[in-house]
């Protein structure tokens, strides 16, 4: 096994454990943060990323980047669904309030 594939393997295992149990709003802002942060090291470095790419077996920067990508993209798309789902909550809270604060009485039929 590659060296590469064991640092993106517990990357996945990080992301897992996060995501179920570490997961907050204030840990979410950091990780983006942190990530900000690397992304602006490796414009002001790029020649770094073909560095640690040699140390870890990848055969590029760019495809180095790719796979950390890949990793990022599964991050956002867990937080996008963390998001949507509690916009849904606190929509179906906002509608029961709703309702209850203006019942009204169904309408008698014609005929």
């Amino acid at each position: 096994m590659r060296p590469s594939q064991i640092v993106l393997l517990v990357l996945l295992a990080l992301f897992a454990i996060y995501i179920f149990r570490l997961r907050s709003t204030s840990g979410d802002r950091v990780t983006y943060l942190g990530l900000a942060a690397i992304g602006v090291a490796l414009i002001l470095n790029p020649e770094f990323t073909n560095r640690v790419a040699a140390r870890l077996g990848v055969g590029r920067g760019a495809d180095l980047m790719f796979y950390f990508f890949i990793i990022f993209a599964l991050f956002h798309f867990a937080t996008t669904a963390a998001t949507i789902r509690r916009m849904q909550r606190d929509l179906t809270r906002l509608a029961q309030a709703l309702a209850l604060a203006t019942p009204r009485t169904p309408s008698p039929k014609n005929g």
